[in-house]
């Protein structure tokens, strides 16, 4: 008999979209940034992932892009924060980024931005000592 998970993926939703083109310009490279934070909820056994992602530009870093993912996993057991294991970071991160990427090259596109942003298909491992130092339990 197979056994369950210890956690499971349940939603997600973009809660924000923010797009300042009048401060893009096409001969200045644009610096992508992910900023991961997290609520867990023991009585629930419920971890909200909040993940943002921005496209800045410029010397003075305007932002041209910024997107807020609300993404929603649950554990089979009530768990105290501390016990929450350390693979749930990377992989909870490895889950939503398609989610993010996708949406990011897709609202872009429909923007009508001169070129949409594509993400490139990175390794996030270095973001789950963030997502773990900003989680904080309810």
């Amino acid at each position: 008999m197979p056994t369950s998970a210890a956690f499971a993926f349940r939603n997600y939703t973009f809660t924000n979209v923010e797009i300042n083109m009048g401060d893009f310009s096409e001969s200045s490279a644009l610096d992508l940034s992910f900023s991961p934070s997290g609520i867990y909820d023991k009585s629930t056994k419920t971890f909200s992932l909040r993940f943002v992602f921005t496209a800045s530009q410029g010397d003075e870093n305007k932002t041209i892009v910024k997107i807020v993912c609300l993404a929603t996993f649950e554990f089979n057991e009530p768990l105290d924060i501390d016990a929450i294991p350390d693979y749930f970071y990377p992989n909870s991160l490895a889950i939503v980024f398609p989610y993010v990427r996708a949406f990011v090259s897709s609202v872009t596109l429909q923007a009508n931005m001169v070129a949409p942003i594509l993400i490139p298909t990175l390794n996030l491992t270095r973001l789950q000592s963030s997502l773990k130092a900003n989680t904080i339990s309810r």
